[in-house]
């Protein structure tokens, strides 16, 4: 039966096929990292969301919160989580190889906002999970050429600004088309090159209502008007872009 129904299969279908079969395999590394890189970055904005109320001190200058600090706080949830250890990355495995770009990336953010974070006297200090995030996908982008991205429809920057991918797999999570608590991940044609597209939504948690939550309107710490979140919404996504070699 197998024999008689490939040699009736229209040509153009079968062709359609192996370049489908094709692409499934090219996707398989780059899909691998890129739900690594998500992986950590919601660990990393968490750390950063934990250590806000200290950040933002303005009674306290030198806060202690060094690379080192965000590294022991982040590394063993990371590894329960992925059985990874940043602290021991291996530079021959292109997948732990670009973790190990990320890592150092955040450190380095971290580090360069020290006189931001110890500013004294200051309640904001303008170094938020997002705030965090945008910086580290710049020099990680530099070192890789990987795009790591926050986006959101209700977004508060231009640069998060969902693409119409990255809008379309917002609105599924929403209305629940795209299951929550898992990616969408799709290879596509970027600037004319094969990429694998990785989007993972992001949801409200106690850390983020300060911010985010009601009364809608209100101003939030930084000046921006809040968008009166409940816990368990839908905030956003983090989106990755991972070229095909």
């Amino acid at each position: 039966m197998k024999q008689r129904f490939w040699r009736v299969l229209p040509t153009a279908v079968f062709m359609a096929a192996i370049a489908f079969c094709g692409m499934a395999r090219a996707g398989g590394n780059e899909e691998k990292t890129a739900k690594l890189i998500v992986d950590y970055m919601v660990k990393a904005r968490g750390v950063i969301a934990y250590n806000q109320k200290l950040i933002n001190d303005s009674g306290k200058g030198n806060k202690g919160f060094t690379a080192q600090v965000y590294e022991s706080q982040l590394a063993d949830d990371f590894k329960k989580m992925s059985s990874i250890d940043v602290r021991s990355l291996n530079a021959a495995d292109p997948v732990e190889k670009a973790l190990a770009a990320l890592h150092e990336s955040a450190k380095e953010t971290v580090t360069d906002a020290q006189s931001q974070i110890n500013e004294p006297g200051k309640a904001f200090k303008g170094f938020s999970p997002a705030i965090f995030g945008k910086r580290v996908g710049d020099r990680f982008y530099k070192k890789t050429g990987i795009t790591m991205k926050q986006t959101s429809i209700k977004n508060r920057a231009v640069y998060n600004k969902p693409d119409q991918f990255e809008k379309d797999a917002l609105e599924k999570f929403e209305s629940k088309q795209l299951a929550g608590g898992k990616g969408h991940s799709q290879v596509a044609n970027v600037n004319g090159k094969k990429a694998v597209r990785y989007v993972y939504p992001l949801y409200i948690s106690q850390l983020c209502l300060s911010c985010h939550g009601d009364p809608a309107g209100e101003l939030d710490v930084a000046g921006r008007k809040k968008e009166g979140y409940k816990i368990g919404d839908l905030r956003g996504a983090i989106s990755v872009i991972v070229p095909i070699k």
